[in-house]
């Protein structure tokens, strides 16, 4: 570390890295060493809530609102989404402001897992050296599993939640994955700190608070501007300049969208839903939200299904419950999180719901519609399966039926009748031969 100590007054390290545009807050901020997050909520490590901190507040008080209110929008204007034209590769998103690099990134950090996701479906996946989370590896392998020749070059890159800023110059990376808002509710980190790393090491670019849309830390909610998944996305292949990857996948996701639309019964007819987060012991339960806005329900907003528990509110991503008001809401739908990994056993959640007193008496477990899901952290790969999943689970009489699921079963091998994207369009968009 003693050679790359900033306070040596050496040149900036990456001078080809330029940052421009309005920074949001009075310059750029970041940093993350700790698991405290800036609100009293909790969070999810490794599938599981726990009382680490996750910021708080069901919608925020910064501009911007959802693109749609059925899904996610996929954008395509370059003008607000960023250019990879000759030696620039560009892109703007609240609340960093513009990056410019002269060159796509060969080494870039990332701490949440849908990024990891989008440098895979952008073939840029040996680029990432760092994730925090294994099972976002296990989650994308289940769901991929079917195209031959596709690696998840990251796999082994997962380590510790939260990072230090002597980690962040041990891996000198050319681009930070990561919101700098998020950043500044870490332990050890200032301003100082985070404009340090930005001149030193490279430049960050996230947008954490639209994953649930959030209320932003203070000093950044002021022109904080939500963005959906795939606008993210956008963004993203703008910097790699993968341009032509993401407009294929985009348009995948287009035509996916579209027959959801068209399929989905009137809402008189749709099921209640319980969307939760369960420890298979059934000691831990917890609810989440169904339709809300953020790319943590890209997946299940767009089929408009009911949410069993109304528009009761709760601050947070998440709520804890019993089985009392689990029954109490009776849903006709479960479905459950973090159970296509190895976080959950799938198997044994749902023997333990059918022998329990209480959960016996649930309506979709009498039903057997308690389904398993994958995880919330989606990126745009897992959102294309996870949506035709729940699709499957919540309409089947339009959707066609999803198969009974076994632990260790892999993704099941659809017709092409019964795919309601193009399985194989996407295959050739991740091998290169689209």
């Amino acid at each position: 570390m003693a050679d790359s100590d900033p306070s040596s007054g050496r040149p900036t390290r990456r001078e080809y890295v330029k940052y421009g545009g309005a920074i949001i807050g009075g310059g750029l901020l970041a940093g993350c060493s700790g698991q405290s997050n800036g609100g009293s909520g909790s969070t999810e490590q490794a599938g599981r809530p726990t009382s680490t901190g996750e910021a708080t507040g069901s919608s925020a008080t910064a501009s911007g609102t959802d693109s749609t209110s059925t899904g996610e929008a996929t954008g395509s204007t370059a003008a607000e989404t960023g250019t990879a034209s000759g030696s620039s590769y560009t892109a703007e998103l609240s609340p960093v402001g513009t990056v410019a690099l002269d060159a796509p990134p060969e080494n870039v950090f990332t701490h949440f897992p849908w990024f990891p996701d989008m440098a895979s479906a952008l073939g840029q996946g040996d680029t990432i050296n760092n994730l925090w989370w294994d099972g976002t590896a296990e989650g994308l392998a289940y769901f991929t599993g079917e195209f031959d020749g596709f690696e998840i070059e990251w796999a082994d890159e997962a380590g510790e939640y939260g990072f230090s800023k002597e980690r962040l110059y041990e891996l000198d990376s050319d681009l930070h994955l990561v919101d700098p808002a998020w950043v500044t509710t870490e332990d050890n980190w200032s301003r100082s700190d985070v404009e340090e790393v930005t001149n030193n090491v490279g430049p960050w670019f996230g947008n954490y608070y639209s994953s649930y849309h959030a209320t932003p830390p203070k000093g950044w909610t002021d022109g904080y501007e939500y963005t959906t998944l795939w606008e993210l996305f956008d963004r993203v292949a703008s910097l790699y300049g993968a341009r032509e990857r993401y407009e294929a996948l985009a348009s995948v996701h287009d035509d996916l969208l579209g027959t959801v639309e068209e399929g989905i019964p009137q809402q008189s007819e749709r099921p209640s839903v319980a969307y939760i987060s369960v420890t298979e012991d059934l000691a831990d339960i917890y609810r989440l939200r169904l339709n809300a806005p953020g790319y943590w329900n890209a997946h299940t907003r767009p089929l408009g299904a009911t949410d069993a528990f109304g528009d009761e509110g709760f601050s947070g991503p998440f709520s804890q419950i019993d089985l009392e008001a689990l029954l109490a809401a009776d849903p006709d739908v479960i479905l459950a999180l973090w159970t296509v990994t190895e976080t959950v056993d799938f198997g044994a959640l749902k023997r333990n719901l059918e022998n329990d007193p209480v959960g016996g008496e649930l309506t979709a477990v009498g039903n057997d519609r308690v389904y398993p899901q994958g995880t919330r952290w989606q990126g745009p790969l897992m959102n294309l399966f996870q949506t035709e999943m729940t699709a499957k689970e919540l309409y089947p009489d339009q959707f066609g039926e999803w198969p009974e699921y076994r632990d260790g079963d892999p993704y099941p091998e659809f017709g092409p009748d019964e795919q309601l994207f193009d399985h194989g369009r996407v295959a050739n968009v991740l091998t290169g031969n689209d």
